[in-house]
């Protein structure tokens, strides 16, 4: 089932020289792959999207989808709009038109007006990718791994806090920015498919480079995909919905099978050797991107990487690491002591074991045992302190208890 609802976004007057007037209707940008279709099958991904999730002004909300839209309540105080079915949408909607839109984009796409000037650039949710999350590296991120990222912020980058606005409100931004996601998502899997279809202005030009009238092929084209699009949006958003069901399934979510390991001298330096790949059959290479002393500057940031399905091969014009949205990315500098995905030992561990979706972090949940990534998460987070100990030690060595000991005595 589909709610629709309009409700018109507030609108500056925009000023020129041919005097005050009112600016374009806000809408959906298109996927590039959108773009490179055929007009017809592009007007058909259009109408799709329209039907079935509406315009910035416009929303649709489709039910099938695991987001709390705000069901009507005729008690409610009509200002808090509680009183109009799909209230949620329309809320998280204007919130994140004022906090989130300047950035990552009326459509979340991450190309708002300010994106340019920012490295590393804003999320684009359409590709349904989240980098830092609590869940496995395949399944989407939790309510409460949106939350967390809204309330602490993407330490280094320019994705502050937002914890002031409450938990409330946040609530209804993570509703929203779940539905950019699966809209845009849904968008970029449909056009892939009418791609695979031959859909695309550069298949109906070869084609026709074959003898055949350009008419006659696009015709032929179209009828198979209009007989195959109400299976195929049905297939893509019932995927859409049980994966962002999933997130929220305690089994989804990464947890160690052991406690933390102590900070201790001899952890450290067990998670030394595995950071430096000294331990046989326990490789993880993780100097090669950040170095030996973990100053982000490894091998693999000065190689040519080839750009991935790129037909014929390519590589980036600039050399070092990509991430999946194609911009050039830092390894972490670890001596430095920031870390995006939090600071928290567990926030450490879920990074080792999963890796970061949308980068070339991989995990090392095949190659490390959990007790042996607690020992990695120590070495780590003692790096800034030149080793001495975790950031969060929770127990100091022998030479340092003394120290203390000396110190509480000599008081």
């Amino acid at each position: 089932m589909k709610v629709s609802f309009v409700a018109p976004l507030v609108a500056f007057a925009a000023l020129g020289l041919a005097g005050c007037g009112q600016p374009p209707a806000a809408t959906f940008s298109r996927d590039e792959r959108t773009e490179d279709l055929i007009p017809e099958a592009r007007d058909l991904v259009d109408k799709v999207m329209t039907d079935n999730f509406g315009t910035p002004n416009h929303l649709v909300a489709w039910e099938k989808f695991p987001i709390d839209y705000g069901k009507l309540d005729p008690t409610a105080d009509p200002e808090l709009h509680h009183d109009k079915p799909g209230w949620r949408l329309k809320e998280g909607r204007n919130l994140f038109m004022t906090h989130c839109q300047h950035c990552h984009g009326v459509t979340g796409d991450g190309k708002g007006p300010t994106s340019r000037f920012l490295n590393p650039r804003p999320r684009d949710y359409r590709q349904g990718t989240f980098k830092f999350k609590s869940t496995k590296r395949e399944i989407k991120p939790s309510r409460k791994d949106l939350l967390h990222i809204l309330e602490q912020g993407i330490p280094g980058t320019y994705m502050p806090s937002f914890v002031l606005l409450g938990e409330e409100k946040l609530g209804l931004i993570i509703d929203y920015v779940r539905w950019l996601s699966i809209r845009g998502d849904t968008e970029i899997r449909l056009s892939a498919e009418l791609t695979a279809s031959s859909a695309t202005k550069k298949d109906i030009k070869r084609a026709a480079g074959e003898g055949k009238k350009e008419a006659d092929v696009v015709a032929e084209v179209m009828k198979s995909v209009k007989e195959e699009l109400p299976g195929k949006v049905d297939e893509i958003t019932g995927d859409l919905a049980e994966a962002w069901a999933a997130a929220e399934l305690e089994e989804s979510v990464v947890v160690p099978k052991v406690k933390r390991t102590p900070p201790t001298k001899e952890s450290i330096e067990k998670g030394r050797k595995f950071f430096l790949s000294l331990i046989p059959n326990k490789k993880t290479e993780c100097v090669e991107c950040h170095g030996k002393l973990g100053r982000g500057d490894g091998p693999n940031t000065e190689k040519y990487w080839p750009i991935p399905k790129s037909t014929p091969e390519r590589k980036y014009e600039v050399a070092g690491l990509h991430d999946e949205w194609g911009f050039p990315q830092s390894p972490r500098n670890l001596t430095r002591g920031i870390y995006r995905g939090g600071r928290r030992p567990i926030d450490i561990f879920r990074r080792v074991h999963e890796g970061i979706p949308g980068t070339q972090m991989a995990g090392f949940a095949t190659v490390l045992t959990h007790e042996e990534i607690w020992d990695l998460v120590n070495y780590v987070l003692s790096v800034p302190f030149e080793g001495k100990h975790s950031a969060y030690p929770m127990e100091l060595d022998e030479e340092q208890q003394g120290k203390n000991k000396v110190a509480t005595t000599s008081e």
